[in-house]
C-alpha cells in the first residue's frame, strides 16, 4: 500500500471470512474489524463466536453462509481433521478466486491432504502458520510463517498485513512454512519448560524468582517469551495464551517429522514429557507456562 487512503481503501473493498473462533481465530477476527474490513466468522459451537458481533463481525451460523462473497478466507480450526473437514465443505460456497489462508498448525501429512483436496477442487491455497499470543492476534501483532504462491500472497495482501507485524515467504510450495512452523514450536516449547524451570528453581529456595528475569534483561541470552511466561508463573496466572494441549498436539507432529528422517528426538521427548504431566493433572487448557507445576517440589 502506498498510503493509509489506499490500506482504508482495500479494507473497505475486501471480504474476509474467517473460520474457527478460538483464542488466535477470534483474535483475528477482532483485529481485521477493527482496521476496517467487512469481517464474517463462523465456528463449530457458534455461542463461541456470538462475542464477537460486539467488535463489528458478523456471525454466521451456517458455514455455507459464511464463505459466500468471501475474498480471503483464513482457516484457523484446531488440527488436521477440522481442516480438512472445513475445506471439503465450504470450498464450493466460497467464490472460485477466494484465496484460502490455512493457519492451523496441521504438520507435514495434514498439509498434504489439504493440498490435495484444494488441487482437486481447483481452489487457491497458501498456508501461513502463526507465531504470536492472543495478545498479539488482536492487535495485529503476529509473525506468519507463510508457504504458497507468492501471487496469492500479493491477492490476500492487505489482509495478512493487517494481522501481522512479519511475513517470512519459507517457499512456493504449501508446506515449506508448516516445516519451519514445527521447527519453531519445538523451540517455543523449550524456552517456556527453561524460563518456568529457572523461576521454580529460585522459588523452591525461598529466593525471588524476578531476580532470575531482572539478570537476563538485556542480555544477548535474553527473550521477551521467558518475561512472558515467567511473568505468569510469577503471577500464577496459567489463563491460557497457547493451551498445554495445543503445544502437545504441535510437538507430536514435530514428533512424526523427527521419526520419518530418523532425526534424534530426545530433547522433544523430554519436553513433550512435561507438558504431558501437567496435562494428565488437569492443566491441559491452561497456559503452556503451566509447565511450571512440573518442576515444583513434592509438599511435605
Amino acid at each position: 500500500m502506498n498510503s493509509e487512503k489506499d490500506a482504508q481503501t482495500a479494507a473497505t473493498a475486501a471480504k474476509v471470512t474467517v473460520l474457527g473462533t478460538g483464542i488466535m481465530g477470534g483474535g483475528i477476527a477482532k483485529a481485521l474489524a477493527k482496521a476496517g474490513f467487512d469481517v464474517t466468522a463462523w465456528n463449530r459451537t457458534a455461542a463461541h463466536a456470538e462475542p464477537l458481533r460486539d467488535y463489528g463481525v458478523k456471525v454466521e451460523l451456517e458455514l455455507a453462509d459464511a464463505l459466500a462473497g468471501a475474498d480471503v478466507v483464513l482457516v484457523v480450526v484446531y488440527d488436521a481433521d477440522s481442516v480438512l473437514d472445513v475445506i471439503k465443505r465450504g470450498i464450493n460456497a466460497a467464490p472460485a478466486d477466494a484465496v484460502w489462508v490455512q493457519m492451523a498448525t496441521i504438520g507435514i501429512e495434514g498439509t498434504r491432504k489439504a493440498v490435495r483436496l484444494a488441487q482437486e477442487q481447483d481452489a487457491n491455497l497458501v498456508e501461513t502458520m502463526m507465531m504470536g499470543s492472543k495478545d498479539q492476534a488482536e492487535n495485529g501483532g503476529l509473525t506468519l510463517i507463510a508457504g504458497g504462491s507468492q501471487a496469492l500472497f500479493e491477492q490476500a495482501g492487505p489482509v495478512l498485513d493487517a494481522i501481522s507485524t512479519k511475513i517470512v515467504h519459507c517457499g512456493e510450495s504449501v508446506g515449506s512454512g508448516s516445516l519451519v512452523k514445527l521447527a519453531c514450536n519445538l523451540w517455543l516449547a523449550c524456552i517456556t519448560t527453561a524460563a518456568c524451570q529457572s523461576v521454580e528453581l529460585l522459588k523452591s529456595e525461598g529466593a525471588d524468582p524476578q531476580l532470575f528475569l531482572d539478570v537476563i534483561k538485556g542480555m544477548t541470552t535474553d527473550s521477551p517469551y521467558a518475561h512472558l511466561k515467567g511473568g505468569k508463573v510469577i503471577a500464577g496466572d496459567f489463563s491460557a495464551q497457547f493451551a498445554v494441549d495445543a503445544l502437545l498436539k504441535d510437538l507430536s507432529l514435530v514428533g512424526e517429522v523427527m521419526a520419518g528422517n530418523g532425526f534424534r528426538a530426545d530433547l522433544l521427548d523430554r519436553q513433550k514429557a512435561l507438558f504431558d504431566q501437567v496435562s494428565e493433572h488437569g492443566h491441559g487448557l491452561d497456559d503452556v507456562s503451566a509447565v511450571a507445576l512440573a518442576f515444583e517440589p513434592p509438599r511435605r
